[in-house]
């Protein structure tokens, strides 16, 4: 099919691109990585260096799809752990392939999210999302971490 004039040939961008949530208040992962501590934002870091570069985001490590209203909104979850805390990052594939905006970041222990009103704060950004009410800004990855 080299030759037929019709073909449209869509390139695969190689790597996955981060992107954080932006509202009326500001870039909210920008906010809450602030008060990470510099094993947390290293892990962080690591976690979306070697994660943007799976492929199929089902392989990711610690990814799952959110049940229950998250579900909705097709919320996923990857995790990592420092300073003995199980953290989580809250998130939804953007509308360009291989795009993932971080919605919220937060903390989490046995069936409870710190702050406790996570799983619905990240619902109602997804949808801020979705209705255009909010917007993104693209996190840098740094490939040297």
């Amino acid at each position: 099919m080299q030759n037929h004039k019709n073909v449209i040939l869509f390139i695969e961008p190689r790597y996955w691109s981060f992107f954080d949530y932006v509202d009326g208040g500001g870039n909210r992962i920008e906010e809450w990585c602030s008060g990470l501590s510099m094993e947390a934002k290293d892990r962080f870091d690591t976690l979306l260096k070697n994660t943007r570069k799976i492929s199929n985001h089902l392989l990711w490590g610690g990814f799952k799809f959110l049940k229950g209203k998250p579900k909705e909104e097709r919320i996923w979850q990857l995790d990592f752990i420092a300073d003995n805390k199980q953290y989580r990052l809250l998130g939804v594939f953007g509308s360009v392939r291989k795009t993932a905006v971080i919605i919220l970041g937060c903390f989490h222990k046995g069936d409870i999210y710190t702050p406790h009103d996570a799983l619905k704060t990240a619902s109602k950004r997804a949808k801020e999302l979705r209705e255009g009410r909010a917007t993104i800004h693209e996190r840098t990855v740094q490939d040297d971490i």
